[in-house]
């Protein structure tokens, strides 16, 4: 375990639990919205590696990355960990993301939580208020570039 605390919030997304389910198990759609995403290749069933070139000047090298889906129930839960290592450095995050519909009847609420397992090397040494940061910058990212993809998807298939 890690001595930072987990991140987590609420997310509304406009399209169904079942939409937003099907995007975040499809791994190799998931990756896609990565922040500084370089290259990614299916391992496994349940497995995509990576390669990313984050934009944080305390990290200068690219970044290999195994997303791996733990456990998922359809429409409900989703649990992927992300295992990263690189020149210096390595951590690993487990997300969890539990689906709801929301009360407007049409979109889903997306409760997550990020929890950092384990951080070694460079990384290791950073204050937890850089890490936040950045944390926080690759966070909101990732799910604006979500939703722009949830919504394209939604797009053609109602076209």
């Amino acid at each position: 375990m890690s001595n930072h605390e987990p991140f987590n919030g609420i997310e509304i997304l406009k399209a169904s639990p079942r939409r937003v389910h099907e995007f975040l198990v499809n791994l190799e759609e998931l990756v896609k919205i990565v922040p500084g995403l370089v290259k990614s290749e299916r391992t496994s069933d349940d497995t995509v590696k990576t390669t990313v070139r984050p934009g944080f000047s305390f990290i200068r090298t690219n970044l290999k990355q195994d997303f791996t889906l733990v456990e998922h129930v359809p429409h409900e839960r989703v649990i992927i960990d992300v295992h990263a290592k690189g020149i210096g450095t390595a951590f690993s995050v487990k997300s969890t993301m539990d689906l709801s519909p929301h009360e407007d009847g049409e979109s889903t609420k997306l409760q997550w939580e990020a929890e950092i397992m384990k951080m070694t090397g460079l990384v290791a040494a950073l204050g937890t208020t850089i890490i936040r940061s950045a944390a926080d910058q690759v966070i909101k990212q990732g799910f604006e570039a979500m939703r722009i993809a949830i919504d394209e998807q939604e797009d053609k298939t109602s076209a």
